[in-house]
């Protein structure tokens, strides 16, 4: 994944959508920007994925441990 941030691909994926709500955008170009806006949100998911993975929890005792999904 190269450097862009995900509040970046956030921003771009926002951008598509505005393109993708014009009157006369071509089918293709609205395919292309799909699929723009498509690998865009995989990126962010991966990369949310992989923070969470990295982020403990810190424990009264101060101990650490991994965040389970009931957690959320």
């Amino acid at each position: 994944m190269d450097a862009v941030t995900i509040d970046e691909k956030i921003k771009s994926v926002e951008e598509i959508l505005k393109e993708l709500e014009k009157d006369d955008i071509a089918i293709e170009d609205a395919l292309d920007l799909y699929t723009k806006g498509k690998v865009a949100i995989e990126e962010c998911r991966n990369k949310i994925d992989m923070i969470e993975k990295e982020v403990l929890k810190i424990n009264p005792d101060g101990s650490t441990s991994s965040f389970d999904d009931a957690d959320f």
